[in-house]
């Protein structure tokens, strides 16, 4: 496995600085990064010269499908984290493919879009799979907490369809309430997740992708936080 980090992770007032959260990704101890193009903020090309430079890459792009492949092909990253339509699916798929890109989805809490298509529960993304042959996973381990549902089972049930995923630990009481605001989100190891179990899991199917560690939550020194997060991953042998 690798192991990246979020930008949206980093201070606000960094996101103009992509030379700064691309050096502190590397020195926090991650080999890649996950953002949008947007808060990359320069073009793909540029982006894949600076991670050149540092030793680091652009793991996964997120966003709207066309720009997000496009960008990511670009960037010379093999992940795409966007929705695709039923009806799109396949020519999506064979777009991406003849890059060297697989499309993830990825499970998210969305209250406003609730009973509307949001993939939120482990059930809601195996069903999502099935109706959509070619895509794969990205299982938020947190996101799946929040709802009530179990990360280390939905890691198994996606088996290989599990291809990348976001590791994120949330506030013990917060599982299940379906509410992502406030300070619901911790530290990697320091809350709710099964941190151990999840782990396990993905050694036991196989898993040998990247792996994005996340806290979504706004904090003092985000640097620190970062490096925290690293080194529980570290003390688990990994």
């Amino acid at each position: 496995m690798r192991f990246a980090h979020n930008f949206y992770n980093w201070d606000r007032a960094w996101d103009d600085d992509l030379d700064l959260r691309l050096k502190l990704t590397k020195e926090t101890g991650y080999e890649g990064f996950e953002a949008k193009p947007a808060a990359i903020g320069v073009l793909a090309q540029v982006v894949k010269e600076k991670c050149d430079k540092l030793g680091i890459e652009c793991t996964a792009i997120g966003g709207g499908i066309g720009e997000a492949v496009d960008y990511a092909y670009a960037a010379g990253a093999g992940i795409v984290r966007s929705g695709v339509s039923k009806e799109e699916c396949a020519r999506w798929v064979d777009y991406a493919g003849e890059r060297g890109i697989i499309i993830t989805i990825h499970n998210h809490l969305s209250i406003q879009n609730r009973g509307k298509g949001a993939v939120e529960t482990r059930e809601e993304l195996l069903r999502y799979l099935d109706e959509r042959p070619g895509i794969y996973a990205c299982p938020d381990t947190g996101h799946l907490l929040l709802c009530g549902s179990d990360p280390v089972q939905t890691i198994y049930d996606l088996g290989e369809r599990c291809r990348y995923i976001h590791l994120k630990d949330i506030n013990p009481a917060a599982v299940g309430k379906a509410n992502s605001g406030g300070n619901n989100f911790w530290e990697l190891g320091t809350g709710a997740l099964d941190f151990s179990g999840v782990m396990k899991a993905l050694e036991d199917i196989g898993f040998n992708g990247w792996v994005t560690v996340e806290r979504d939550c706004r904090v003092d020194d985000y640097a620190q936080s970062a490096r925290n997060m690293r080194q529980s991953l570290r003390d688990m042998g990994y």
